[in-house]
Protein backbone atom coordinates (compact mmCIF):
# COMPACT_ATOMS: atom_id res chain seq x y z
CA UNK A 1 0.00 0.00 0.00
CA UNK A 2 1.37 3.42 -0.99
CA UNK A 3 1.94 6.00 1.72
CA UNK A 4 -1.21 8.15 1.95
CA UNK A 5 -1.39 11.92 1.61
CA UNK A 6 -3.50 13.23 4.48
CA UNK A 7 -5.37 16.49 5.02
CA UNK A 8 -6.80 17.35 8.46
CA UNK A 9 -9.85 19.59 8.96
CA UNK A 10 -10.55 20.98 12.43
CA UNK A 11 -6.98 20.40 13.57
CA UNK A 12 -7.10 23.16 16.21
CA UNK A 13 -10.10 21.64 17.98
CA UNK A 14 -10.02 19.59 21.14
CA UNK A 15 -9.45 16.19 19.51
CA UNK A 16 -7.66 17.82 16.58
CA UNK A 17 -4.71 18.77 18.78
CA UNK A 18 -4.21 15.15 19.84
CA UNK A 19 -4.55 13.85 16.28
CA UNK A 20 -2.21 16.49 14.84
CA UNK A 21 0.50 15.63 17.35
CA UNK A 22 0.16 11.90 16.64
CA UNK A 23 0.54 12.48 12.90
CA UNK A 24 3.57 14.69 13.48
CA UNK A 25 5.22 11.91 15.47
CA UNK A 26 4.76 9.66 12.44
CA UNK A 27 5.48 12.19 9.69
CA UNK A 28 7.65 9.81 7.68
CA UNK A 29 4.69 7.45 7.06
CA UNK A 30 2.95 9.97 4.76
CA UNK A 31 3.77 11.44 1.39
CA UNK A 32 1.98 14.67 2.34
CA UNK A 33 0.63 15.84 5.67
CA UNK A 34 -1.40 19.03 5.76
CA UNK A 35 -3.91 21.11 7.70
CA UNK A 36 -6.69 23.01 5.99
CA UNK A 37 -7.30 26.43 7.53
CA UNK A 38 -8.14 30.02 6.65
CA UNK A 39 -5.81 32.99 6.49
CA UNK A 40 -7.38 34.42 9.66
CA UNK A 41 -6.58 31.23 11.58
CA UNK A 42 -3.17 30.57 10.09
CA UNK A 43 -1.43 31.84 13.22
CA UNK A 44 -2.82 28.88 15.19
CA UNK A 45 -0.68 26.50 13.17
CA UNK A 46 2.67 28.29 13.01
CA UNK A 47 4.28 25.72 15.28
CA UNK A 48 2.73 22.81 13.37
CA UNK A 49 4.02 24.19 10.09
CA UNK A 50 7.51 24.54 11.53
CA UNK A 51 7.43 20.91 12.71
CA UNK A 52 6.35 19.41 9.40
CA UNK A 53 2.74 20.14 8.50
CA UNK A 54 1.92 21.80 5.21
CA UNK A 55 -0.75 24.49 5.51
CA UNK A 56 -3.50 24.69 2.91
CA UNK A 57 -5.22 28.08 3.02
CA UNK A 58 -8.72 27.81 1.66
CA UNK A 59 -12.33 26.83 2.20
CA UNK A 60 -13.49 23.33 3.16
CA UNK A 61 -16.33 23.54 0.65
CA UNK A 62 -14.00 24.42 -2.26
CA UNK A 63 -12.72 21.39 -4.19
CA UNK A 64 -9.41 23.11 -4.90
CA UNK A 65 -8.55 22.89 -1.19
CA UNK A 66 -8.44 19.09 -1.44
CA UNK A 67 -6.42 18.70 -4.64
CA UNK A 68 -3.52 16.29 -4.28
CA UNK A 69 -4.81 14.46 -1.20
CA UNK A 70 -6.26 10.98 -1.08
CA UNK A 71 -7.34 10.98 2.61
CA UNK A 72 -9.29 13.69 4.44
CA UNK A 73 -9.88 13.47 8.20
CA UNK A 74 -12.60 15.66 9.68
CA UNK A 75 -12.17 16.63 13.33
CA UNK A 76 -14.88 19.27 13.35
CA UNK A 77 -16.89 20.05 16.46
CA UNK A 78 -20.62 20.41 16.94
CA UNK A 79 -21.14 23.90 15.54
CA UNK A 80 -19.70 23.11 12.11
CA UNK A 81 -20.48 19.42 11.86
CA UNK A 82 -23.50 20.21 9.69
CA UNK A 83 -21.12 21.30 6.92
CA UNK A 84 -19.70 17.80 6.47
CA UNK A 85 -21.94 16.68 3.54
CA UNK A 86 -20.81 19.73 1.54
CA UNK A 87 -17.20 19.04 2.56
CA UNK A 88 -17.54 15.43 1.37
CA UNK A 89 -18.84 16.57 -2.01
CA UNK A 90 -15.95 19.01 -2.43
CA UNK A 91 -13.43 16.33 -1.44
CA UNK A 92 -14.88 13.82 -3.91
CA UNK A 93 -14.80 16.43 -6.67
CA UNK A 94 -11.08 16.88 -5.97
CA UNK A 95 -10.35 13.16 -6.24
CA UNK A 96 -10.17 12.25 -2.54
CA UNK A 97 -10.63 8.49 -2.10
CA UNK A 98 -10.95 8.14 1.69
CA UNK A 99 -12.96 10.32 4.08
CA UNK A 100 -13.12 10.18 7.87
CA UNK A 101 -16.20 11.98 9.24
CA UNK A 102 -16.17 13.46 12.73
CA UNK A 103 -17.67 10.26 14.11
CA UNK A 104 -15.56 9.78 17.23
CA UNK A 105 -17.56 8.85 20.33
CA UNK A 106 -20.45 6.43 20.65
CA UNK A 107 -22.03 4.49 17.80
CA UNK A 108 -24.90 6.86 17.10
CA UNK A 109 -26.39 4.67 14.37
CA UNK A 110 -28.12 2.29 16.76
CA UNK A 111 -30.28 2.17 19.89
CA UNK A 112 -31.42 5.27 21.73
CA UNK A 113 -28.94 7.40 19.79
CA UNK A 114 -31.23 7.25 16.77
CA UNK A 115 -33.89 9.41 18.44
CA UNK A 116 -31.61 11.88 20.24
CA UNK A 117 -31.32 15.13 18.20
CA UNK A 118 -27.81 15.65 19.57
CA UNK A 119 -26.53 13.05 17.08
CA UNK A 120 -28.58 14.16 14.07
CA UNK A 121 -25.73 15.73 12.09
CA UNK A 122 -23.50 12.68 12.52
CA UNK A 123 -26.30 10.46 11.26
CA UNK A 124 -26.97 12.78 8.32
CA UNK A 125 -23.28 12.78 7.41
CA UNK A 126 -22.97 8.99 7.38
CA UNK A 127 -26.15 8.70 5.30
CA UNK A 128 -24.53 11.11 2.84
CA UNK A 129 -21.36 9.00 2.76
CA UNK A 130 -23.31 5.81 2.15
CA UNK A 131 -25.03 7.44 -0.80
CA UNK A 132 -21.73 8.84 -2.10
CA UNK A 133 -19.96 5.48 -2.27
CA UNK A 134 -22.80 4.07 -4.35
CA UNK A 135 -22.29 6.64 -7.08
CA UNK A 136 -18.55 7.35 -6.82
CA UNK A 137 -16.23 4.54 -7.97
CA UNK A 138 -13.10 4.27 -5.84
CA UNK A 139 -14.43 6.39 -2.97
CA UNK A 140 -14.37 4.92 0.55
CA UNK A 141 -14.95 6.15 4.07
CA UNK A 142 -13.85 5.15 7.56
CA UNK A 143 -15.66 5.45 10.88
CA UNK A 144 -13.53 5.38 14.03
CA UNK A 145 -15.89 4.80 16.97
CA UNK A 146 -13.94 5.27 20.18
CA UNK A 147 -16.44 5.58 22.99
CA UNK A 148 -16.24 8.60 25.27
CA UNK A 149 -12.88 10.20 25.95
CA UNK A 150 -11.56 9.75 29.50
CA UNK A 151 -10.77 13.47 29.54
CA UNK A 152 -14.51 14.16 29.30
CA UNK A 153 -15.09 12.18 32.52
CA UNK A 154 -13.13 14.89 34.32
CA UNK A 155 -15.07 17.91 33.06
CA UNK A 156 -18.12 19.73 34.49
CA UNK A 157 -19.99 19.48 31.17
CA UNK A 158 -20.05 15.71 31.71
CA UNK A 159 -21.11 16.04 35.33
CA UNK A 160 -17.75 15.87 37.11
CA UNK A 161 -16.12 18.71 39.02
CA UNK A 162 -12.68 17.53 40.11
CA UNK A 163 -12.06 20.66 42.18
CA UNK A 164 -15.35 20.71 44.10
CA UNK A 165 -15.48 16.88 44.14
CA UNK A 166 -19.06 16.69 42.92
CA UNK A 167 -20.83 14.55 40.34
CA UNK A 168 -24.19 15.26 38.67
CA UNK A 169 -25.91 12.77 36.36
CA UNK A 170 -29.25 12.71 34.57
CA UNK A 171 -29.83 8.99 34.95
CA UNK A 172 -28.51 6.06 36.98
CA UNK A 173 -25.05 5.48 38.42
CA UNK A 174 -25.36 1.94 37.06
CA UNK A 175 -25.30 3.22 33.47
CA UNK A 176 -22.24 1.77 31.75
CA UNK A 177 -20.21 3.60 29.12
CA UNK A 178 -17.24 2.87 26.90
CA UNK A 179 -14.10 4.97 27.37
CA UNK A 180 -10.72 5.62 25.76
CA UNK A 181 -8.00 8.23 26.28
CA UNK A 182 -7.87 10.87 23.54
CA UNK A 183 -4.20 10.14 22.81
CA UNK A 184 -5.09 6.50 22.15
CA UNK A 185 -8.02 7.55 19.95
CA UNK A 186 -5.53 9.58 17.91
CA UNK A 187 -3.28 6.51 17.59
CA UNK A 188 -6.19 4.43 16.32
CA UNK A 189 -7.06 7.10 13.75
CA UNK A 190 -3.50 7.35 12.49
CA UNK A 191 -2.85 3.60 12.33
CA UNK A 192 -6.13 3.04 10.51
CA UNK A 193 -4.94 5.26 7.65
CA UNK A 194 -2.11 2.80 7.05
CA UNK A 195 -4.35 -0.27 6.88
CA UNK A 196 -5.85 -1.65 3.64
CA UNK A 197 -9.08 -0.08 2.44
CA UNK A 198 -12.33 -1.96 2.90
CA UNK A 199 -13.67 -4.04 0.03
CA UNK A 200 -17.19 -2.97 0.99
CA UNK A 201 -16.33 0.74 0.73
CA UNK A 202 -17.04 1.32 4.45
CA UNK A 203 -14.59 0.57 7.25
CA UNK A 204 -15.72 0.70 10.87
CA UNK A 205 -13.26 0.46 13.74
CA UNK A 206 -14.79 0.16 17.22
CA UNK A 207 -11.94 0.77 19.66
CA UNK A 208 -12.85 1.69 23.27
CA UNK A 209 -10.43 0.71 26.03
CA UNK A 210 -13.14 -0.69 28.29
CA UNK A 211 -16.63 -0.34 29.79
CA UNK A 212 -17.20 1.35 33.15
CA UNK A 213 -20.36 2.27 35.02
CA UNK A 214 -20.62 5.85 36.23
CA UNK A 215 -20.33 4.62 39.82
CA UNK A 216 -16.99 3.05 38.83
CA UNK A 217 -15.88 6.33 37.27
CA UNK A 218 -16.67 8.15 40.52
CA UNK A 219 -14.98 5.45 42.60
CA UNK A 220 -11.85 5.79 40.46
CA UNK A 221 -11.82 9.56 40.97
CA UNK A 222 -12.22 9.10 44.71
CA UNK A 223 -9.35 6.60 44.76
CA UNK A 224 -7.01 8.73 42.68
CA UNK A 225 -7.78 12.02 44.44
CA UNK A 226 -8.21 10.56 47.92
CA UNK A 227 -11.52 12.38 48.52
CA UNK A 228 -15.22 11.54 48.68
CA UNK A 229 -17.49 12.85 45.91
CA UNK A 230 -20.95 14.29 46.55
CA UNK A 231 -23.25 12.77 43.91
CA UNK A 232 -26.58 14.16 42.67
CA UNK A 233 -28.90 12.28 40.33
CA UNK A 234 -31.71 13.76 38.25
CA UNK A 235 -34.21 12.02 36.01
CA UNK A 236 -33.88 11.68 32.26
CA UNK A 237 -37.02 13.79 31.89
CA UNK A 238 -35.30 16.65 33.72
CA UNK A 239 -32.64 16.70 30.98
CA UNK A 240 -35.30 16.64 28.25
CA UNK A 241 -37.19 19.55 29.82
CA UNK A 242 -34.05 21.62 30.33
CA UNK A 243 -32.96 20.99 26.73
CA UNK A 244 -36.38 22.15 25.52
CA UNK A 245 -36.21 25.28 27.68
CA UNK A 246 -32.83 26.11 26.15
CA UNK A 247 -34.20 25.53 22.65
CA UNK A 248 -37.13 27.88 23.27
CA UNK A 249 -34.84 30.73 24.29
CA UNK A 250 -32.43 30.12 21.42
CA UNK A 251 -29.60 28.73 23.52
CA UNK A 252 -28.10 26.21 21.10
CA UNK A 253 -25.16 25.28 23.32
CA UNK A 254 -27.45 24.73 26.29
CA UNK A 255 -29.82 22.56 24.28
CA UNK A 256 -26.93 20.42 22.99
CA UNK A 257 -25.47 20.13 26.48
CA UNK A 258 -28.68 18.78 28.02
CA UNK A 259 -29.33 16.43 25.10
CA UNK A 260 -25.83 15.10 25.68
CA UNK A 261 -26.46 14.80 29.43
CA UNK A 262 -29.58 12.79 28.67
CA UNK A 263 -27.52 10.42 26.53
CA UNK A 264 -24.85 10.03 29.21
CA UNK A 265 -27.35 8.60 31.68
CA UNK A 266 -29.62 6.72 29.25
CA UNK A 267 -30.48 3.38 30.91
CA UNK A 268 -29.74 0.26 28.90
CA UNK A 269 -27.91 2.13 26.16
CA UNK A 270 -24.83 0.48 24.66
CA UNK A 271 -22.50 3.14 23.31
CA UNK A 272 -20.19 0.91 21.29
CA UNK A 273 -21.56 -2.57 20.59
CA UNK A 274 -19.15 -5.48 20.42
CA UNK A 275 -17.22 -6.98 18.74
CA UNK A 276 -14.51 -4.37 19.05
CA UNK A 277 -11.53 -4.00 16.75
CA UNK A 278 -8.66 -3.16 19.11
CA UNK A 279 -6.84 -6.34 18.08
CA UNK A 280 -6.36 -4.97 14.56
CA UNK A 281 -3.90 -2.42 15.96
CA UNK A 282 -0.43 -2.91 17.38
CA UNK A 283 -0.68 -1.28 20.81
CA UNK A 284 -2.48 -1.69 24.11
CA UNK A 285 -4.60 1.32 25.11
CA UNK A 286 -4.02 3.02 28.43
CA UNK A 287 -6.24 1.70 31.22
CA UNK A 288 -8.96 4.00 32.54
CA UNK A 289 -7.44 4.55 36.00
CA UNK A 290 -4.00 5.18 34.52
CA UNK A 291 -5.53 7.73 32.15
CA UNK A 292 -7.26 9.52 35.03
CA UNK A 293 -4.01 9.72 36.99
CA UNK A 294 -2.07 11.04 34.01
CA UNK A 295 -4.70 13.56 32.91
CA UNK A 296 -5.12 15.04 36.38
CA UNK A 297 -1.34 15.38 36.63
CA UNK A 298 -1.19 17.13 33.24
CA UNK A 299 -4.32 19.25 33.75
CA UNK A 300 -4.22 22.49 31.81
CA UNK A 301 -2.04 21.28 28.94
CA UNK A 302 -4.92 21.12 26.42
CA UNK A 303 -7.43 23.90 26.01
CA UNK A 304 -11.10 22.96 26.47
CA UNK A 305 -13.52 24.99 24.36
CA UNK A 306 -16.89 23.74 25.66
CA UNK A 307 -19.81 22.02 23.94
CA UNK A 308 -19.02 23.49 20.53
CA UNK A 309 -15.60 21.85 20.54
CA UNK A 310 -16.54 18.23 21.05
CA UNK A 311 -16.97 15.70 18.31
CA UNK A 312 -20.60 14.83 18.86
CA UNK A 313 -20.02 12.23 21.54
Amino acid sequence: MASPSVLLIGASGWLGVHVSNEFLHNRSSFTRLAILTTESKRHKFTDMETKGFELIIGSYTDASSFKGFDTVISLLGNHVMAAQPAIIDAAIAAGVTEFYPSEYGGDCHQGAYLTNPYFREKQRTVAHLRAAVQKTPGFNYTLVITGAFVEFALMPLFGVDTEKHTFVLYGSSEKRAEWVAAADAARYILQSTLLPKAAGRERVFRVPEGVYAWKEVVATLEKVQGVKYACTYYSQQDAVERAEACRERGDVDGELAFLLKKSLGEPGTVGVPKPWDNGVFNFEPERFEDSVRRILAERGDVEWTGIQGIQGL
